[in-house]
């Protein structure tokens, strides 16, 4: 509202033009303010999963790359197609056959004639403390009847139910993990009785 006001020469003026360049000053800055924070938004590259906060998980460029979750979905553990015995079989086979190769390297008996036997029953060993430790974990996680909570994709679509992710399925995994596991052991002890192998752990010994 313009009022009128009296100089020291007495001539009349009015306050509106202030008044107007104060609110339009105002608006230019509020305008100024929106756009940083517009910029701001665009700017951050670690958001809530689905732009949802409640999740509890944050969506980053590596989590939420097509890449990264192709690696992931091609796991064994991690294939719905595949029964829960074959990929047990498969991830046994790969850390049995890893399994055998230290022990006859570093092992306390690697310098006497028995050291592929140790070799070989220090590794069933070691993998039936492992196929153990999933026994255990697989009982005290799936116990009895449980509600199953439904899964979404990072795209909302619905994901069916792992069969290997409950009681019985987990029990067909360590099974076929302790097989894939002796058989990965008795492959890498068919391997060693190369020569080409003997050789490069002769050299091997001689540098330790």
């Amino acid at each position: 509202m313009a009022t009128a006001l009296l100089n020291v020469h007495g001539i009349a003026r009015t306050s509106a033009p202030k008044a107007n360049r104060a609110r339009s000053s105002r608006r230019s800055h509020a305008r100024v303010v929106v756009v940083r924070a517009a910029d701001e938004k665009k700017a951050q590259v670690i958001q809530p999963l689905n732009g949802d906060p409640f999740i509890g998980m944050l969506e980053t460029p590596v989590t939420s790359s097509p890449l990264v979750a192709g690696f992931l979905a091609g796991l064994p553990a991690n294939r719905r197609a595949v029964s829960p015995v074959l990929r047990g079989v498969e991830i046994g086979l790969a850390h049995g056959y890893l399994l055998l190769g230290p022990f006859l390297a570093l092992g306390p008996l690697r310098d006497t004639s028995a050291a592929s036997t140790a070799g070989v029953l220090s590794s069933w060993g070691l993998v039936a403390i492992l196929a153990a430790c999933l026994s255990i974990y697989g009982k005290v996680t799936y116990q009895g009847d449980e509600v199953v909570l439904g899964k979404k994709t990072l795209t909302g679509r619905d994901l069916p139910t792992d069969a290997l992710y409950t009681a019985e399925g987990w029990e067909k995994f360590t099974s076929g993990f302790l097989v894939g596991g002796f058989s990965g052991v008795l492959f890498a002890y068919i391997t060693t009785a190369n020569s080409i192998f003997e050789t490069v752990s002769f050299f091997a010994k001689q540098n330790l």
